[in-house]
């Protein structure tokens, strides 16, 4: 925060994008130093799944409460901001009924930008080696794509 603050008096700098990928980096003290007007309306937040179980599994350090707390609190201080965020589908133990959690936080939060993935193991992470990659390609690809298409259907025009 008191670095963005810096950066907004070095003169003929006039729009700064800022960014942060994980949740739990924004402050009430962020917040306040983001509704400065050389700051961006656009925000990059990465929520990764719209259900509390998968994000646990995840080691996220959120909750989906906390996640739509902070994008009402984020768009009180800037009316004017969009959301972009990430999501990985299909990522081990993800139920039907854990996917539509996603789906309906897709329905209640206009992204701008949704990077939609399907979970695939990456050699040596905490899930790769922990979890089995139990639900089948079939099944995230037509997560992806079902999620892709609530997307475009509820993304701000």
């Amino acid at each position: 925060a008191d670095l963005l603050r810096k950066i907004c008096e070095i003169d003929g700098l006039e729009n700064i994008e800022f960014m942060s990928s994980n949740p739990f980096d924004f402050t009430k003290d962020l917040i306040e130093a983001c509704k400065h007007p050389k700051i961006s309306n656009y925000f990059h937040i990465a929520v990764q799944s719209g259900n509390n179980e998968v994000l646990q599994r995840m080691n996220r350090r959120h909750t989906i409460e906390e996640f739509k707390s902070l994008i009402e609190e984020i768009k009180k201080a800037k009316p004017q901001a969009e959301f972009g965020t990430d999501i990985i589908v299909g990522f081990p133990g993800e139920t039907k009924e854990q996917f539509m959690d996603t789906v309906k936080l897709f329905q209640e939060v206009p992204f701008n930008v949704a990077f939609i993935s399907m979970y695939s193991p990456r050699e040596g992470t905490a899930a790769q080696k922990a979890l089995k990659d139990d639900v089948s390609r079939q099944e995230k690809k037509w997560r992806h794509e079902y999620l892709s298409k609530v997307w475009r259907e509820n993304r701000p025009k």
